[in-house]
């Protein structure tokens, strides 16, 4: 064997011997515990929001400024109806630049933060997608698939996506039973071990007295599933505060859009 066979070799050796090492080392290792929010991109969520902090009555007097900018672009307005509007379009951003904000800047960029704040609500982490995790919340069952297989929903707080709003995409976890969940209560955190995925789903499901929306960013294959004791409140231990959906959230979203 010449030398450079041998060279050869010894190369395919190692590569055989440190794959079978990696091999090794993932069967063995442990399913990571991780919290909601844990699946978020973390680079998703990093740009400047000026409206994040500005509080409803200074992003009220902003949305009434938008609107009356819309009002004022209409043709068929009398002379004193465009008088009194703009006389309230003044008042609103005095009230705004008093309190120190940048009136131009803030209807400048709100577009702009739209897009940024709906990509931190859909991008995952991207260091997660095919992790063995251990995640626990409240699993929502959802009706059989097609093709047999059983499914459910892990949302961090109980309620959510029934009288509460839906965790945003990427802290809502699609996850693949073993069996059929018709019994698992809504109520009753659980622990749910498996591999996680980057897999987007969109599925509408009947949950307590209405239909939902169940966007999702996540599919998680579970191995077990294993019932925890209520430790008071209506959240998981572990679950990020973030994930719940405030009002003034809900106010930005709706009337900023943002």
């Amino acid at each position: 064997m010449t030398l450079k066979e041998r060279s050869a070799k010894m190369r395919l050796l190692a590569s055989v011997f440190v794959t079978a090492m990696l091999a090794a080392t993932q069967a063995s290792a442990k399913p990571e515990a991780i919290e909601f929010s844990d699946l978020v991109d973390p680079l998703a969520v990093v740009f400047d929001d000026p409206y994040r902090d500005m509080g409803s009555h200074l992003l009220n007097e902003l949305k009434l400024l938008v609107e009356l900018d819309e009002k004022l672009s209409e043709n068929d307005l009398t002379e004193d109806e465009r008088a009194l509007l703009k006389e309230r379009r003044s008042a609103a951003k005095d009230m705004l630049e008093i309190n120190g904000q940048d009136v131009d800047a803030l209807l400048t960029q709100r577009w702009d933060v739209a897009k940024k704040r709906q990509n931190a609500r859909m991008a995952t982490n991207p260091v997660l997608d095919g992790a063995e995790v251990v995640l626990s919340g409240y699993l929502i069952p959802a009706p059989q698939a097609a093709d047999g297989s059983y499914f459910g929903y892990l949302v961090p707080q109980v309620g959510m996506c029934s009288h509460l709003p839906p965790p945003p995409p990427n802290q809502l976890v699609r996850v693949k039973l073993l069996d059929d969940p018709k019994g698992q209560s809504l109520y009753v955190p659980v622990r749910v071990s498996g591999r996680l995925s980057v897999e987007a789903s969109d599925d509408t499901i009947f949950i307590l007295d209405g239909e939902s929306r169940m966007l999702s960013g996540w599919t998680l294959y579970a191995n077990t599933i294993d019932q925890q004791e209520v430790s008071g409140g209506n959240g998981v231990n572990g679950a990020s505060a973030k994930t719940v959906t405030t009002g003034a959230e809900r106010w930005h979203a709706d009337n900023l859009q943002l």
